[in-house]
């Protein structure tokens, strides 16, 4: 049974789990790494508890104790990608090679991030929107940046901190952040341009998704394709290969999809401040359990999907709250 200190820890940190995973997983790009630093801050806050000298320094003192323990994690971790920044070119043959498990990809995350109450959403000085701020793109953008560019892009720009709270947490000066921050804006404002930032699901959005899961449980790809817009890009972590414009893409699906031989059965989610579907799959005539295969982000541009990353992990089910298998 808890102590009524560690009670009262605990019930101090709670409102602010959700913000700080976050914050977390756009530092390091994964929600497992963000949920075992969380964790890790939790401990480190219990030790140290008696630093706080006020509820309202709470969130800041917690903030920097996540923070720094991100920072200590990154020292011996390597940079987080995904396929088409991996490799400068898109795949020219239909076809797949081993899965490079010795690259460390981004991994997506569930909108339930988007409902951290206390985050900087409300703040009319945040240069990044809280949606945005989870979307694959931008994440993955910050990925490029040294650790503590990163934390003061995040701290200002998504939380709304100003230069001089920001300087306190990272133990340095404001016109230092101030630096960091010039070029952690341009760095990250380059890479992202190169992605879709998402926004809110439309009506429009969700019926194409609709369209999107029964097209592929349906396995009417000339339907599918129909669904992609003309550069659309395909991203399949962990394999290497990537795919670029709506015939290519199509005509690799059309060469795998049927020496697969499975059926599936679609789940649609929110994840990464956008559309996405949970994939799960069985041996094509087998009256079998379906297993979680893959979770599949997209990105919406003009009514036509621009982008799909497929996440072919079924440790991420769980993240997502969804269970490993599904019923015949």
């Amino acid at each position: 049974m808890a102590s009524g200190a560690e009670q009262s820890f605990r019930t101090a940190f709670e409102p602010h789990r959700r913000s700080i995973t976050a914050h977390c997983y756009r530092m390091l790009g994964s929600l497992q790494d963000a949920e075992e630093v969380v964790q890790e801050a939790l401990f480190r806050g219990w030790q140290r508890q008696d630093e706080i000298r006020s509820a309202a320094a709470t969130r800041a003192w917690l903030y920097k104790i996540a923070t720094n323990a991100c920072l200590d994690l990154l020292k011996t971790r390597r940079r987080r990608t995904l396929p088409h920044l991996a490799a400068p070119s898109p795949s020219a043959l239909p076809q797949l090679g081993s899965a490079a498990e010795e690259v460390l990809w981004v991994e997506p995350a569930p909108d339930a991030l988007l409902e951290a109450a206390d985050d900087g959403a409300a703040r009319p000085d945040v240069r990044v929107s809280l949606r945005e701020s989870i979307g694959l793109a931008f994440v993955t953008a910050l990925q490029f940046l040294p650790p503590k560019q990163r934390a003061a892009l995040l701290l200002v720009d998504v939380l709304g901190w100003g230069p001089e709270e920001a300087a306190d947490l990272l133990d340095t000066t404001a016109v230092s952040v101030s630096s960091l921050l010039q070029r952690a804006r341009k760095s990250v404002d380059a890479r992202r341009a190169d992605g879709t930032a998402p926004e809110a699901p439309s009506s429009e959005d969700e019926a194409l998704l609709r369209r999107y899961i029964t097209t592929w449980e349906s396995g009417d790809l000339a339907a599918f394709a129909a669904l992609l817009a003309d550069d659309v890009r395909l991203t399949m972590p962990p394999q290497p290969e990537w795919f670029s414009g709506r015939a290519t893409v199509h005509r690799f699906l059309a060469s795998i999809l049927p020496a697969e031989a499975r059926e599936f059965r679609c789940v649609p989610i929110a994840a990464n401040g956008g559309l996405a579907a949970a994939i799960y799959a069985r041996p094509m005539g087998h009256d079998a359990h379906y297993e979680a295969a893959a979770i599949n982000v997209l990105a919406v541009r003009g009514g036509l999907i621009a982008e799909m990353t497929r996440f072919a992990s079924p440790k991420l089910f769980p993240l997502f709250g969804l269970a490993v298998r599904l019923p015949p």
